[in-house]
């Protein structure tokens, strides 16, 4: 899951039907083992928000989560790709282990 942040912790709005369907249906999510990869600016005490709500959410319906939440800072890194590309490397041996 990647989500930028928008307002105040907001969801994007391309990722806003599913998170209410999430938190509607609640649906069995057991058998899902996902990522998470924030983006935002740390001037905002609501900095990847978005990303905290949705993993929150996975996590309630059942997901498990596989690693731990890249937070990307847009001030800190001029190609987000570049902090994702390494994080995503960490992932072969995660991955060797489900």
């Amino acid at each position: 899951m990647i989500s930028s942040t928008h307002g105040a912790g907001d969801i994007p709005d391309n990722l806003l039907p599913l998170y209410e369907a999430l938190c509607e249906q609640k649906p069995d999510l057991s058998r899902v083992r996902f990522g998470a990869v924030g983006i935002g600016s740390r001037e905002y005490d609501t900095f990847c928000g978005a990303i905290d709500k949705l993993e929150a959410e996975l996590k309630a319906c059942g997901a498990k989560q596989v690693g731990e939440t890249l937070r990307i800072n847009v001030l800190e890194h001029e190609i987000p790709e570049d902090p994702a590309e390494i994080w995503l490397g960490s992932w072969h041996p995660l991955l060797r282990d489900l």
